[in-house]
C-alpha cells in the first residue's frame, strides 16, 4: 500500500520539481499521459468506513483540487463515501454522499494544479461551513454556491450528499460580464433562480451516462446562461460591468501568457504594456498561482510536457519543442524540464516511445478511479474532444 500510496502523491504533485508525472499504477506498468485521457468518461469512487488505504487514496486522487482531510484519527477510521463523476472533454459532473471532512484549497494547491474553473456547489443534506477568502458564510440544504478554482476557499463539511459541476472560465466568460465575481456567492434555495439551476443541473445528471460530450457542452452553456442571469441581476453584478472596463483581471492576464508562451520575451515587462498595469498590480494579480516568473515558467513545462509524449509531435525535435514555448537555448529547455519533471525531454520521449498508450475505456473504478481522477484534475484543459 506504502508504495501505491506514494505513486499516487507523485502524481497529484507533478507539477513541482523533481516528479515524474509519466508514471503511475503498480510496479510494471505503462506510462500514462494527461493526452491519453479520452474525453468522456466515468468514475466510481466507494470508500469502505474504516477502510484507511481508500482514505489515503481519496486523499492523493483530490490532492489538486483541495487538501482534504477528517477531524480527527476517529473521524478518520470511520470515513466513508460513495461518488460518482462524469467528465465531458473540460467539464466534470459529480454526486454522492460522504463522511463529515474539511476541504481546503490554498495558494500552493492553485499553484500546483492549474485549474481554471468554476464550480457550482449543491448540498442535498448536509450543507457546510465555508470560508472564501477570510469572509465567512453557511450554506444550507438546497442552496447553491459558486467557487473559483483559481482563489483561496476552506470547506467544513458534516456528513452530507452533494451535486457539483465543474465549468471551464472560458465557457462562463461570454455569457457572465464578471466570472471573477462569483467567487462566494450563494443562490438561497428560496430564490425563483434557484430551482430552474438547480433542476437543470439534476437533469444534466440524470442524463449524464446517455450523453455525449457535444450533448454537454450545449447543456453547460445554458448553465451559464443561467448563472448569468443570477449574476447580471445582483447588484455587485451591476458594478461589476462597470468594473471590467477599467480593471485588469487575472482572466484576462492568462489569456495574455498563453497566447504568447513562444515568445521569449513574455515575462512581467511584457505582461505589463500589454495589460496597462504597474509591476505591483500584476504580482498582485499573480499572487495566488506562486508569482508571475514561476506561473508562466510552469505553464511552459507543462505545455512542453504534453508535447513531448504525445505521438502527433514524434516527428518533431526537442529544440523545436523548446523553440515553440520561447526557450532560445535547448540546453537551459532540458535542464529546466529535468528540474520540473524528474528527467530530460529525451529521456521521457525514449521511455514513453517504448510503451503502448494505455486504452482507458469508458468507465473508471477501484485504485483505476482514484488515479484517474488525480490525472484529470491535473489536466482538466488537456482532455481530447
Amino acid at each position: 500500500m506504502r508504495s501505491h500510496v506514494k505513486r499516487l502523491r507523485r502524481l497529484a504533485n507533478s507539477m513541482w520539481p523533481r516528479h515524474d508525472p509519466a508514471r503511475t499504477g503498480s510496479e510494471g506498468e505503462q506510462p500514462v499521459t494527461q493526452s491519453a485521457m479520452p474525453a468522456r468518461f466515468r468514475l466510481d469512487v466507494s470508500i469502505a468506513a474504516g477502510n484507511a488505504r481508500e482514505f489515503d487514496l481519496l486523499r492523493d486522487g483530490l490532492s489538486p483540487l483541495y487538501a482534504m482531510d477528517a477531524a480527527d484519527r476517529q473521524a478518520r477510521s470511520s470515513f466513508g463515501a460513495a461518488m460518482t463523476s462524469y467528465q465531458f472533454a473540460d467539464v466534470a459532473i459529480s454526486s454522492g454522499a460522504a463522511s463529515a471532512a474539511r476541504f481546503e484549497r490554498t495558494t500552493q494547491t492553485i499553484a500546483r494544479s492549474g485549474i481554471d474553473s468554476i464550480c457550482l456547489h449543491l448540498y442535498s443534506h448536509g450543507g457546510c461551513d465555508l470560508d472564501v477568502e477570510g469572509r465567512a458564510l453557511e450554506l444550507k440544504p438546497g442552496d447553491l454556491c459558486f467557487l473559483d478554482m483559481t482563489r483561496r476557499s476552506t470547506v467544513r463539511a458534516p456528513d452530507y450528499g452533494s451535486l457539483t459541476i465543474m465549468l471551464p472560465r472560458s465557457l462562463l466568460a461570454p455569457f457572465v460580464a464578471d466570472p471573477d465575481n462569483l467567487h462566494g456567492q450563494v443562490l438561497p434555495t428560496s430564490a425563483p433562480l434557484n430551482a430552474l439551476l438547480t433542476g437543470h443541473l439534476r437533469t444534466v445528471l440524470a442524463q449524464a451516462p446517455v450523453l455525449d460530450v457535444p450533448d454537454v457542452l450545449a447543456a453547460s452553456r445554458a448553465l451559464a446562461a443561467m448563472v448569468a442571469a443570477f449574476a447580471g441581476a445582483s447588484a455587485e453584478g451591476s458594478e461589476a460591468i462597470v468594473r471590467t472596463a477599467a480593471v485588469v483581471s487575472l482572466q484576462s492576464a492568462r489569456r495574455i501568457v498563453e497566447a504568447n508562451l513562444h515568445d521569449p520575451e513574455l515575462g512581467p515587462d511584457f505582461l505589463c504594456r500589454r495589460l496597462g498595469v504597474s509591476r505591483a498590480r500584476l504580482y498582485r494579480l499573480f499572487e495566488p498561482t506562486g508569482g508571475v516568473s514561476y506561473y508562466i515558467q510552469q505553464r511552459r513545462m507543462r505545455r512542453a510536457y504534453q508535447d513531448i509524449v504525445d505521438p502527433a509531435f514524434a516527428h518533431e525535435r526537442v529544440g523545436e519543442i523548446a523553440a515553440r514555448y520561447g526557450f532560445s537555448s535547448i540546453s537551459v529547455f532540458s535542464r529546466a524540464f529535468r528540474y520540473a519533471h524528474g528527467a530530460s525531454p529525451s529521456e521521457l520521449r525514449g521511455d514513453f516511445g517504448r510503451n503502448a498508450v494505455p486504452d482507458f475505456g469508458p468507465g473508471f473504478s477501484g485504485d483505476s478511479a482514484f488515479e484517474t481522477m488525480s490525472r484529470w484534475l491535473l489536466g482538466a484543459e488537456t482532455l481530447r474532444r
